[in-house]
C-alpha cells in the first residue's frame, strides 16, 4: 500500500468520530444539490502527445451534519468529459474510422468541513476528504462502443462560500480531486470541479 493510501485511510477514523460526536450532540443537518463544470488538469487534460479530455459537467447531491464551525459531509457525484480534438483524431487514425471517447466519473466522498465566522450574509468554508470513484472510459466508433472502468480511491480538498440570497441558501465551491491511477497507466485522474448549488435545512 502506498504512503498516500495509508495517509488517506488514517483519516477515516477521524471522520467517523466527528460524525458520531455530531450526532450525539444534536448536530444540524441539511441537504443540497448542485451542478457545474469539471475542469481536467495534468494528463487528464492533455498528455505528452496532446491527447486528453475537455472541460465537462458534473452534478452533485449531499447531506451535511454540522456543528458550530466543524461538520461532516456525505456526497455523491456524477460527471462526464469528452475527448479533445487531438485524442479523437488519434483514435480515428488508429481505428480507421471516425472515433470518439468520453469519461464518466461516478462516486461518493466523506468530507470534513470547517466553516469560518459569519461575514455579512455569507460564510466561507474549507473541506477535505476521501472517497471511492468509478472511472469509465467509453470509446465509440460508428454504432460500436467499448467500455473499460475501474473503481479507485479519490482524495479531494477545496474551498467554498454559502450565502443567504433572498429566501434561498446558495453555495459555490471549487475543489481539487485526484483519483488514484484508475486505468493502471501510472497517472492519476486530476480535475477541478466548480459547483454552484442550493441547500435546504439549517444555516
Amino acid at each position: 500500500m502506498s504512503n498516500r493510501m495509508r495517509a488517506a485511510y488514517a483519516v477515516v477514523p477521524v471522520l467517523l468520530v466527528a460524525a458520531a460526536t455530531g450526532a450525539a450532540q444534536g448536530s444540524r443537518y441539511y441537504f443540497g444539490v448542485g451542478g457545474g463544470l469539471t475542469v481536467p488538469t495534468g494528463e487528464f487534460a492533455t498528455d505528452a502527445n496532446g491527447d486528453g479530455f475537455k472541460t465537462g459537467w458534473q452534478g452533485m447531491a449531499l447531506v451535511h451534519f454540522a456543528l458550530p464551525r466543524f461538520g461532516v459531509r456525505l456526497e455523491a457525484t456524477y460527471g462526464e468529459n469528452s475527448a479533445n480534438d487531438q485524442l479523437k483524431a488519434d483514435l480515428s487514425a488508429a481505428v480507421g474510422a471516425p472515433t470518439d471517447a468520453k469519461t464518466k466519473l461516478l462516486g461518493g466522498s466523506v468530507d470534513l468541513t470547517y466553516e469560518f465566522p459569519t461575514w455579512y450574509r455569507a460564510k466561507a468554508y474549507v473541506l477535505t476528504g476521501i472517497g471511492v470513484y468509478n472511472t469509465k472510459l467509453s470509446v465509440t466508433s460508428g454504432n460500436v462502443t467499448a467500455d473499460t472502468s475501474k473503481t479507485k480511491l479519490a482524495l479531494n480538498a477545496g474551498i467554498g462560500v454559502v450565502a443567504d440570497v433572498g429566501s434561498a441558501v446558495l453555495f459555490l465551491e471549487v475543489r481539487y480531486f485526484a483519483i488514484s491511477e484508475p486505468f493502471g497507466f501510472g497517472s492519476d485522474v486530476k480535475y477541478f470541479p466548480i459547483i454552484a448549488g442550493l441547500r435546504f435545512g439549517g444555516r
